[in-house]
């Protein structure tokens, strides 16, 4: 190492109280030729490299063989030379998300970017859940709880101290379960599900080697997954302005239509957020069996929402404790996106119920029951109908003649006559003259054709000609 330069004290010689320091650096290193070529990656240019640097130091030598030591050792070198590029090249294609090709690289880069892969992956991957779910059933939970046997296997090692907590009967269980391939008994399943509650760290490595297996044996899921975490990043999820909360509460899987507004509430403006929920769901009434339409309908829409949230990292522990509505459903959610402070009131749309009276000419060669059946699905709520909730916007108004439009639209219907367009009551007038029916604010059109809630709309059709039956 070079000695570190002392300072030498000089004085001018006309004056005896002027001096200065000098300090004398020495002189630069002399440059070090490099003659590496440091775009080397493959055995054949490390060899042919090598074999050259033998020639010029050793330019007496004029023949070298394959069989010479020297040439022996050089391919060696060449071999290891071309592992160690190769495996260069491969870490350093791990680090972007374009190149990456171990799935473990993959979910990390796309957690940077905030893309959560394993709670946004589809059911197929088989993601283990630790939460139980409300109302399971003892099936559901066996196929739940099955799917923490691999990761059991593989990292109970590491989760010793958490082990040694639980009582020697629940251990034996533990035990029993990991390394058997039966169904487990109950006792075995409660053990683990002790276990998960307790060992949250556990659960998130078993669901991340769920994931990687998954996309291991399928690198197609992969690649979708890292073309959809770039552009997640601009999709707004934030609920800031109006537009944003009304656009937002539309991604809730119990939501069809949102709408929202400011009002000023004397100390602060105060966000309306109206919404037409699943099945004409009220926002204060209990999302069961017989509001969701059946026990499959309320099955699929559960899992829906638990992906949903999964999917934005909201808790779904305390979800579906008892018995939720929808104001519970959706209140989570709100919260997780709107801006601190900001006051958001959830109010249900304004249903107006519109009174529909047709005459319809039925062609000669179709029944009237099939044209009747037709009618009622094109203008009923029904899936595709013309008042299916979540279609009609809020305040849109309603025209007759796309009422007409859809019912001319059936190959049995040759001529429609709209003989009553209204809304329900007697103190509102007749607009089949008008043809327009005028909504404002937080009203929407309905027509369920129910005779039990004729408020909720009526649809009466009167067929002619066409055959009976």
């Amino acid at each position: 190492m070079a000695a570190t330069p002392q300072p030498d004290l000089r004085f001018n010689d006309s004056c005896s109280d002027c001096g200065y320091r000098q300090i004398d650096l020495p002189e630069p290193l002399p440059v070090i030729g490099d003659d590496f070529d440091w775009l080397l990656r493959d055995y054949d240019g490390f060899r042919r490299f090598l074999l050259e640097e033998l020639a010029a130091r050793f330019p007496e030598r004029r023949r070298w063989t394959p069989a010479d030591m020297e040439v022996v050792i050089v391919e060696a070198l060449a071999v290891v030379l071309d592992q160690l590029s190769d495996a260069l090249d491969r870490i350093h294609a791990e680090a972007f998300l374009e190149s990456a090709r171990r799935p473990e690289s993959v979910r990390r880069l796309l957690a940077m970017i905030g893309y959560d892969a394993v709670a946004l992956a589809t059911d197929a991957a088989g993601i283990p859940q630790a939460e139980v779910a409300s109302g399971e059933s003892q099936p559901q939970r066996l196929q739940r709880l099955l799917r923490f046997r691999p990761a059991l296997r593989q990292l109970r090692e590491d989760y010793a101290d958490e082990l040694g907590q639980l009582s020697a009967a629940q251990q034996a269980a533990l035990l029993a379960f990991s390394e058997a391939d039966a169904a487990p008994s109950s006792v075995q399943l409660d053990a683990l599900q002790l276990f998960l509650d307790n060992t949250p760290e556990f659960v998130t490595r078993a669901r991340r080697m769920a994931l990687e297996s998954y996309w291991a044996a399928r690198p197609a899921e992969m690649d979708q997954a890292r073309a959809a975490g770039p552009r997640a990043i601009h999709q707004q999820r934030r609920m800031v302005t109006e537009a944003d909360y009304g656009q937002r509460i539309k991604d809730h899987p119990l939501v069809l239509n949102g709408h929202a507004f400011s009002r000023w509430s004397g100390s602060w403006s105060t966000i309306h957020l109206a919404v037409v929920l699943h099945n004409n769901l009220q926002l204060d009434a209990l999302l069961d069996a017989s509001s969701a339409g059946g026990v499959e309908p309320l099955n699929r829409l559960r899992a829906r929402i638990d992906h949903f949230y999964r999917g934005r990292g909201i808790s779904v522990a305390d979800l579906w404790g008892g018995q939720p509505s929808g104001r519970t459903l959706l209140r989570p959610y709100v919260d997780a996106y709107r801006l601190a402070g900001q006051e958001v009131v959830l109010v249900d749309a304004t249903p107006v119920g519109i009174n529909i009276s047709l005459s319809v000419n039925v062609r000669a060669n179709y029944f009237q029951s099939e044209v009747r059946r037709d009618l009622q699905a094109v203008l009923g709520s029904d899936l595709g109908g013309f008042f299916e909730p979540g279609r009609l916007a809020f305040g849109e108004d309603l025209y007759s003649s796309d009422i007409v439009e859809r019912a001319m639209a059936l190959a049995g219907v040759e001529v429609v006559c709209l003989n009553r367009f209204k809304r329900v009551g007697r103190r509102f007038p007749d607009q089949s003259d008008a043809g327009r029916i005028r909504l404002d604010g937080l009203e929407i059109a309905v027509c369920d054709n129910d005779p039990q809630r004729p408020e909720r709309g009526i649809l009466r059709l009167t067929l002619h000609g066409g055959q009976r039956g």
